[in-house]
C-alpha cells in the first residue's frame, strides 16, 4: 500500500492476545507497523534496495524505515554543511561546504571517498605523480625481492655443484646485470 507520494498505509493488526498493556489499559508504544509519511518515494526506495542482488524480499515496513532513516541523515548532513556556509556568511549550500562537513565530523568520516576535498589541478596531478612513483618503487622492491630469492637459491646450487655449470635453465631476471646507468635511474 505504498503510492508514488511516500505514504505508507496499513490495516491496524487485530489485537493478539499477548498485546502489552498498560496499567491503564492503553495498548504500548508500537503497534507493529510503521505508519507515516516519507519525503522520498516509497517504490522508488524499494527499487534501489532491489538492485542488490542478495536481497529477495523486502517488507513495506523496512522500505519506509530505510526512507525515513536516509531523510534524518540528509537533513543532518546539510544541517552541518549549511553551519558551514553560515559562517561564511553565505546561504547557499556548495560543494565546498560538503566536503569540509566530511572531513570535520568523524560520523561522516565513510563518505571521504565520495565527497573528497577539492583540490587545484596541479595538486592533483602532483598527487597522482607521487601515488605512481610510489606504485613503481613497491614494484622495483618486489623485483628486488625476487631477484634476492632467485640469487640465494642460485647460491645454494652453486655450493652444491662447486665449478659445474648448473643443467636447469637461466630466467631472464637472473642474466641480467644491473649497469652505472641504470643504478642512476632509480
Amino acid at each position: 500500500m505504498a503510492g508514488n507520494s511516500g505514504r505508507v498505509t496499513k490495516k491496524a493488526p487485530a489485537k493478539k492476545a499477548g498485546t502489552k498493556s498498560t496499567s491503564s489499559g492503553s495498548k504500548a508504544l508500537y503497534s507493529g507497523t510503521a505508519q507515516g509519511t516519507t519525503q522520498l518515494p516509497v517504490a522508488r526506495v524499494k527499487r534501489i534496495i532491489k538492485e542488490d542482488k542478495d536481497v529477495q524480499m523486502v517488507s513495506n515496513d523496512a522500505v519506509f524505515l530505510i526512507s525515513l532513516a536516509t531523510e534524518l541523515f540528509l537533513e543532518s548532513f546539510t544541517a552541518k554543511a549549511f553551519n558551514l556556509a553560515k559562517i561564511e556568511k553565505r546561504k547557499t549550500v556548495s560543494y565546498k561546504d560538503l566536503a569540509t562537513a566530511v572531513t570535520q565530523h568523524d560520523s561522516l568520516e565513510f563518505l571521504q571517498d565520495v565527497i573528497p576535498k577539492t583540490m587545484t589541478l596541479t595538486a592533483a596531478i602532483e598527487k597522482q605523480r607521487a601515488a605512481q612513483e610510489k606504485e613503481e618503487m613497491g614494484d622495483e622492491e618486489e623485483d628486488a625481492d625476487q631477484e634476492e630469492a632467485n640469487g640465494s637459491q642460485a647460491g645454494s646450487d652453486d655450493e652444491e655443484e662447486e665449478g659445474e655449470e648448473s643443467s636447469r635453465p637461466m630466467s631472464e631476471d637472473e642474466g641480467e646485470l644491473s649497469t652505472p646507468e641504470d643504478m642512476d635511474e632509480d
